[in-house]
């Protein structure tokens, strides 16, 4: 696993260790893992099977929801975790769920997380390893 998280196109990335886990079978990857990952990646991939891995990547517990925690680890891995405060972290955490928690229970669900990105006009051109070319 080290040799693919230390691959140019990952080693830069925040959630290389999420990527590498959700995509590896018992943190070993094979050809066919690579593979996938790469086409998941690809500019070409349809946005269901890329909303559905960055789901994945997302949920750092694995419970099936994004949650509170789950979003504070996203925030301070995309911002600099040094430079955020414990109230900024809570406010944005709190904006997030204000936004896209639609059954107020204070998680997303899978479709909640689907409707959200589906809404974010950048989310297919980021949720890509452009360092690959594909």
């Amino acid at each position: 696993m080290d040799q693919v998280s230390s691959l140019p196109a990952l080693r830069v990335n925040p959630f290389r260790d999420r990527i590498c886990r959700v995509f590896s079978h018992n943190n070993v990857f094979s050809f066919e893992d690579v593979l996938g990952m790469a086409s998941v990646f690809s500019k070409k991939a349809c946005p269901s099977l890329k909303i559905e891995y960055a789901f994945r990547i997302y949920d750092f517990n694995e419970n099936g929801f994004i949650d509170e925690e789950d979003l504070q680890r996203i925030i301070l891995r995309l911002l600099n975790s040094d430079d955020v405060s414990e109230d900024l972290l809570t406010d944005l955490t709190s904006h997030v769920l204000n936004e896209s928690d639609l059954d107020n229970d204070n998680v997303l669900s899978f479709s909640e997380f689907e409707h959200a990105m589906a809404k974010s006009p950048d989310f297919m051109n980021s949720f890509r390893i452009h360092s690959w070319g594909c």
